[in-house]
């Protein structure tokens, strides 16, 4: 990727996004432009309140990080001089979350939380109980989905994105996940799993696929599946948790393995 460039390239809010730690671009540059009227650019001046010479924290989707020179302009907008930062490995953790289309609020956090805490990948599928009118929202049919998955790894001064695909049904997630055998296989049940979620069944170094249903439930169909599959069933109390609460306290459990 060239990280040169003799010109000032100019990025709309769409092509750059930003949050409270770093600016997240697509694409390695040697200087950039914020317009006046960009939320990054008054963010910067009114919230965090830059001033000539200051550095602020950027990062390349699934590359590298750097720093940009802070030059004001006059007319308000932000000049950056970047510097980048050699190459570093992805800090993704081997982690597959699949999670049944929920209500659209609930995947918007899910797609932020569950990146901010380094999960590897997504798989949304519809389950038997999953209303068929969720993976026709707003979310899903533009690209509100990406920029919440960018703002999760804005917020973890990260710089890799976690690929998300979704599925029709459960089968064809379960297909999608990896065939190794040291892949821990957990799925959360409130109603069958006999033994809870711990950090003594988690072991280190090996990768995980997270199964999750949607807020009513998984059909008896769907658990007889998942157990075809090799999934163990697991709790995480006798306290009925949202879905989104559920996902970020077995994330942890399972991330903390790799800490």
């Amino acid at each position: 990727m060239d990280q040169g460039g003799a010109g000032i390239t100019s990025l709309p809010g769409s092509l750059a996004l930003f949050s409270l730690n770093l600016l997240l671009l697509r694409e390695a540059v040697s200087k950039l432009c914020l317009e006046a009227s960009d939320s990054r650019s008054i963010h910067l001046r009114k919230v965090i309140r830059v001033k000539d010479g200051d550095f602020v924290d950027l990062a390349v989707r699934n590359g590298p990080k750097g720093k940009g020179k802070v030059f004001l302009r006059e007319d308000g907008a932000i000049e950056l001089e970047l510097t980048w930062l050699p190459a570093h490995s992805n800090d993704l953790y081997p982690i597959s979350l699949v999670v049944a289309q929920c209500r659209p609020q609930t995947c918007r956090k899910i797609l932020d939380q569950a990146t901010s805490l380094g999960v590897g990948s997504f798989s949304f599928f519809q389950a038997e109980k999953s209303e068929p009118s969720y993976a026709k929202s707003s979310l899903w049919q533009s690209d509100e989905w990406i920029r919440k998955i960018e703002g999760g790894v804005e917020q973890a001064f990260s710089s890799f994105v976690p690929r998300c695909d979704r599925f029709s049904d459960l089968k064809n997630a379960l297909d999608n996940q990896s065939s190794e055998t040291e892949c821990q296989r957990i799925a959360l049940d409130n109603y069958e799993a006999s033994d809870p979620l711990s950090l003594e069944e988690v072991r280190s170094g090996r990768t995980f696929s997270l199964c999750l249903g949607p807020e009513r439930g998984w059909s008896d169909g769907e658990r007889k599946l998942l157990r075809s599959y090799g999934y163990s069933m697991r709790h995480l109390g006798e306290r009925v948790l949202r879905v989104e609460t559920a996902v970020v306290a077995a994330l942890s459990l399972l991330a903390s393995s790799f800490w």
